[in-house]
């Protein structure tokens, strides 16, 4: 019989310890004041903003956008991960660590965008007016479903983070450090949740196979109250920042196979029943990104053609 919420949080607890002690070992100290070219700033009222200010491509222009938006969401974030950290348990002092750090990701991009001039700055407010109002995040249902959900996600942010940098023009040495730094704080943390739930599988595999299918069958980046997401997610998706291929090369693939889900033995019923729809969801991504990657084949020809 899988063990109940409060068995695998009590069990759990060392492991928590164990792995904030090794995220503390290794403090990535670095201050957001530091990372600008202050001088370099014009004002908005004299100098408005242009895209010519800063020439990027639309589809790296909505992931900087995208991006930053959901860097800012992070009190709603927090609270939903409080929402299973108990008063007394590690898990909400490394939570307390996790925001304290997550927190400068929206500072240093912010100013690094508006020295910059890469994203208009009132349509960026207004983003964040409206996003911040609505508080939309994902919320798991249980401990298992967060700590599977986290994994994924901070994987997924730290390539979205990644490879926007590498889309930046190579002149712009200030933000491909920037989104360097961010990058790294997102590997760490991925890397704290991505061990615990492996630790959690060898406390409880059944309740943790079955809350690990729930949250790849229903996996979204977060950013969905962000205004126009799914058109700036197709344009960031068609410059091959992040999109349905990442998330199965990148994230699904390397996470599932380290967690050894296929392999896992002594699930309940339910896990296992969890188990087939987990692995009939993965082909099924992989069907998709293979036929979407098949009619991007036949496209490009065309195009050429046409010129």
């Amino acid at each position: 019989m899988a063990k109940s919420r409060v068995d695998l949080l009590e069990e759990i607890a060392p492991d928590v310890e164990r792995l904030y002690n090794r995220h503390m070992d290794a403090p990535r100290l670095w201050y957001p004041h530091e990372q600008i070219r202050w001088g370099e700033g014009e004002d908005f009222g004299a100098h408005p903003w242009s895209p010519y200010d800063y020439q990027i491509a639309d589809g790296v222009r909505s992931s900087i956008y995208v991006n930053l938006l959901t860097e800012d969401n992070l009190p709603y974030y927090t609270d939903s991960i409080l929402a299973h950290s108990p008063v007394g348990h590690p898990i909400r002092d490394w939570t307390f660590q996790w925001t304290m750090e997550e927190n400068r990701h929206a500072m240093v991009m912010r100013d690094w965008v508006h020295i910059s001039r890469c994203i208009d700055p009132t349509l960026l407010e207004d983003g964040r007016r409206v996003q911040m109002q609505k508080g939309e995040v994902p919320r798991p249902a249980t401990f298992a479903e967060l700590i599977a959900y986290v994994s994924f996600q901070e994987r997924a942010t730290q390539i979205a983070h990644r490879n926007t940098g590498s889309k930046l023009p190579k002149d712009d040495k200030i933000g491909r450090n920037v989104l360097g730094l961010i990058a790294g704080d997102e590997t760490k943390h991925y890397l704290f949740y991505r061990d615990l739930t492996l630790a959690a599988f060898a406390i409880d595999p059944s309740a943790m196979m079955i809350a690990v299918s729930r949250q790849v069958s229903t996996f979204a980046m977060p950013g969905t109250g962000i205004p126009s997401f799914t058109r700036h997610a197709v344009r960031i998706a068609k410059e091959g920042i992040y999109g349905l291929g990442q998330y199965l090369s990148d994230v699904l693939t390397p996470i599932l196979s380290l967690w050894d889900v296929e392999h896992l033995k002594g699930l309940t019923k339910e896990a296992e029943v969890a188990r087939t729809e987990l692995v009939n969801v993965k082909a099924k991504i992989a069907e998709t990104v293979e036929r979407m990657a098949h009619k991007a084949a036949l496209i490009k020809p065309s195009l050429s053609r046409s010129h």
